[in-house]
This record gives C-alpha cells, structure tokens and sequence, in this order.
C-alpha cells in the first residue's frame, strides 16, 4: 500500500529510511505549513522514531509536558526555526536533565505506537468486521502471478510523493536563496516604503480629479446651484437629470483616466477631462495627512495652476 505524507498514519511507528520521511513530512504538514523539510529536521525526529515514537507521540509531546511535571510547553518564538522548536520542546521528555540527543534516554511516548504490519492487519480485520470487504479467496498460481504483473504495471505510472515533496521544497528553497539578503523583511521596517507611498498617493489623486470632474460638469453645477439657491431637495425630474449628468461624467472620467494614463506613448492631444486628472496626477503628494485633508490640498494646488493657466 502506498503513503503520501497526508495519508500516513499517525500512530504506525517508521521503520525504514522512507517511511521516516514520509512521517516527518506529515509532522511539517501539520504543525509548520510552508516550511520545507531539512535534512536537520529529518535527523532530529529520526532519532525519536528509532526510541519507538510515532507522529502522534511527537505532536502530544510537543503541546504536553511529562507525567509528574507541572507547567506548560512555551509556544514557538516568531524567529524560532522549527528545527529549534522540536529540540527546545522535546529535550523536557528526556529521562536526565543533561539533554543529550545521542543518548537513547528518551521516557516512554505519550502515544503508544505500532508497527506497519500491525496498523494494516487490524484496518483489514476492522473491514471486515464492519462487512466493508469479504475475505478473499486463496488464488491459484496463475492467479497469483496475474495480480504481481497487475501491481508492476501500476507501481511504474505511479506519482512518487516523496519526489514531488523534494521537488517542492528545492523550489521553495531555491526562491529564497533568490531574495536580496541585504533586505530586510517586511515587518522589520516602520514605515511603508517610497514606492508604497508613491502609489497611494496616485491613487487618492486619481480618486480626487474624478470627482472634479464631476463636480465641475455644467449640468451638476447648474441643478446644485438652483437647489441651494432655494433651499430645498431635487424633486423626481431634477434627481433624474442629476443622475443622469453624474454618470455621464464618471465615464468622461474613466475615459479622461484612460487618456492621462497614455499621454506620454501616444502624445495626442488631450481633452479638458483627460488634462485635469493629469494635472491631479502631477500634484499627488505624500502629505502624512488624513484623506479629506489630502484631497482639499490637492483640489487647491490644481485649482491654482488651473486659474494661473486661465489667466
């Protein structure tokens, strides 16, 4: 039968090379997604595998203190490799104090564990126990030798799982090593970077030129001034117009976006929508200040260059 490490079962003790990795890579997969199995780790837990320990040992005795100790295990430290964390974790679970990995000083698992054999024996009797499969039938020679051509052919196409999780961790790996070691990682640094910034700032200036663009159609102006004037609500014609004139100018401000954007390839000439959110792009600034604050500063450094340009 073969195992994936998602498929191995936790209490079946590892007996062979394979079988250790297999088991270790269960335990990454369960308690430290993303990481990539080391030989390191490998090496560590294949210690406490040859002592008679499973998987579900490890995982109790990596939450859980020995019988008779008081306390609580400390939780993994944000810098702590999972390497250090088994060690740190399980040296509580050796029978001295002086910690010694090459000792085989281990105390009794948590979790009694079991052997392959045993773990597939008892599967197959609870099967049938439960009437989910029937007791085969001895097969004759030739039967026999049908089914071994049957599994040949099969193991030849069958997906390696413990190549598809090297391949996967080498590439892991190999994307890490790429990274710039002389940048720090991201919660490192306080404050966001110029770029980050740069882009934010575009961003509310866009936001501020289309609702400019809004707010200086004639139309919208036209109905707002009548209805401060007189100092009452639109009525249902004047709110048809008025949302009628809004959308037509939230997509002159869409188009005027897409205009601005390609200014400098294509050196049309642009409409007065089109200028007006280039000239917001132009004043995007990095103020530190709230929204609201950003967008009047900016709705007054364009309206200046707009009246000095009129005049």
């Amino acid at each position: 039968m073969a195992f994936t490490p998602q498929t191995w079962p936790g209490r079946v003790i590892p007996a062979d090379r394979e079988q250790v990795e297999l088991a270790t890579r269960k335990l990454f997969g369960e308690l430290f997604p993303g990481h990539p199995v080391t030989s390191e780790a490998i090496a560590i837990l294949n210690r406490w595998f040859d002592a008679g320990w499973c998987v579900d040992a490890i995982k109790v005795a990596l939450d859980n203190l020995p019988e008779g100790q008081e306390g609580f295990q400390p939780q993994r430290g944000d810098r702590e490799s999972p390497e250090d964390f088994l060690v740190r974790r399980l040296r509580k679970w050796f029978r001295d104090s002086d910690d010694d990995f090459e000792r085989n000083a281990r105390l009794a698992p948590p979790r009694a564990g079991q052997s392959l054999d045993m773990h597939l024996r008892l599967k197959r009797q609870q099967q049938i126990n439960d009437g989910l499969v029937t007791r085969p039938r001895r097969l004759s020679a030739a039967g026999q030798q049908a089914r071994e051509q049957v599994r040949e052919r099969a193991g030849k196409g069958r997906p390696d799982a413990i190549a598809r999780a090297r391949a996967r961790d080498a590439r892991v790996q190999r994307a890490m090593d790429a990274l710039d070691v002389a940048v720090p990682p991201a919660h490192a640094e306080n404050g966001p970077s110029a770029p980050d910034d740069r882009r934010g700032s575009q961003m509310v200036a866009a936001y501020a030129a289309r609702t400019a663009t809004v707010k200086n159609d004639p139309t919208v102006r036209r109905i707002l001034a009548r209805l401060t004037e007189e100092r009452r609500r639109p009525n249902a014609q004047e709110t048809t117009i008025l949302r009628r004139a809004v959308r037509g100018a939230q997509q002159r401000a869409s188009l005027g976006t897409l205009d601005a954007a390609t200014a400098d390839s294509t050196n049309a000439v642009l409409g007065e929508d089109a200028q007006r959110i280039l000239t917001y792009l132009d004043h995007a600034v990095n103020s530190g200040l709230t929204l609201d604050q950003t967008l009047a500063l900016m709705h007054t450094q364009v309206d200046a260059v707009t009246s000095r340009g009129r005049d």
